[in-house]
């Protein structure tokens, strides 16, 4: 069983590729707003929120590589990550032992893309209607531009591997991809670790 880990700032397209990479795989999405939007409707977006939404996660991961009845074989899994604090990589790296050290397998596929592109797509119709977080347009591109300001949302040349072997790793710039191109191409990858195998 797989972890797929799509990785990348705030409206790179995530969910969206997510969504595609979905019809290709025998998978499910669980994309990062999912569990916190689940939450926050009775919460707010605090603290206990933000707690709940991680241990959810992880107790899903958990009782997934534990089941031996899962509807599909593999999670895609979207979340914004700053590389700058500790408490992102270790989530990072504690999710995907729960999968490695069930001899299950972790890909991160991290999206990067320019700016402008991610405040367009930051008033997408698909992520308005599935983020509630985001209709208020205004909050959310200052939010966008605060963390693009303040956090390193997209990893430095070879950090991931150095940092998360034996994790399966692959980084995309899709500024000028649709979403389709860019879940072939995560397919494809997926592809050929399982040719590798034989």
């Amino acid at each position: 069983m797989d972890l797929v880990v799509i990785i990348g700032p705030q409206a790179v397209g995530k969910m969206t590729v997510g969504r595609e990479l979905e019809k290709r795989m025998d998978a499910r999405l669980l994309y990062n707003h999912e569990t916190i939007d689940l939450f926050a409707k009775f919460l707010d977006y605090g603290e206990e929120t933000f707690r709940l939404s991680d241990q959810t996660r992880k107790e899903l991961f958990k009782a997934f590589v534990k089941n031996k009845t899962n509807k599909v074989a593999s999670i895609i899994f979207t979340v914004v990550v700053a590389f700058d604090l500790k408490e992102d990589v270790e989530f990072l790296q504690e999710i995907s032992d729960i999968f490695l050290n069930t001899d299950g397998r972790v890909f991160f596929v991290e999206l990067e893309a320019d700016l402008e592109t991610r405040l367009e797509r930051n008033v997408g119709e698909s992520r308005l209607m599935a983020k509630p977080s985001k209709r208020n347009v205004e909050f959310s591109r200052n939010e966008l531009l605060k963390t693009h300001e303040k956090h390193r949302l997209n990893s430095l040349p070879n950090e991931v591997d150095e940092r998360f072997q034996p994790v399966n790793y692959l980084r995309i710039n899709n500024t000028y991809l649709e979403p389709e191109e860019t879940a072939e191409r995560i397919a494809e990858f997926i592809r050929s670790k399982d040719e590798s195998n034989y």
